[in-house]
């Protein structure tokens, strides 16, 4: 009980701003973080996991798992997701840009 009050406490601490600046992750930005992260088309494997920092691979981890997540949802989605995480990477500075739902299923059409 004792370590429940005690976190409780520390939590109170924590500065407002710090717990409001958390955004949402985006679709098309953490894609366009994975495609960032891998070297070329042709070499898929990560490039040197120190100039990778905790946040760049939590967002591009997002973009891996929506994608995987979608295409075992979608039995028409075979596409490489490579390939579709480019597509969906290339509308991340579109202010106007389809939903993420949309962008998926587009995807799966390359």
């Amino acid at each position: 009980m004792l370590r429940k009050n005690a976190f409780i406490i520390a939590i109170g601490f924590l500065p407002v701003s710090a717990i409001i600046s958390a955004k949402p992750l985006s679709l098309t930005d953490s894609c366009a973080e994975l495609i960032n992260i891998y070297a070329s088309k042709n070499e898929k494997h990560l490039l040197a996991a120190q100039t990778t920092s905790l946040s760049e691979s939590l967002r591009a981890g997002y973009c891996l798992g929506v994608i995987d997540q979608y295409a075992k949802s979608e039995d028409h989605c075979r596409s490489d997701w490579f390939k579709r995480a480019e597509f969906i990477a290339k509308y991340a500075l579109e202010e106007n840009s389809p939903s993420e739902k949309k962008l998926l299923r587009l995807s799966c059409e390359i």
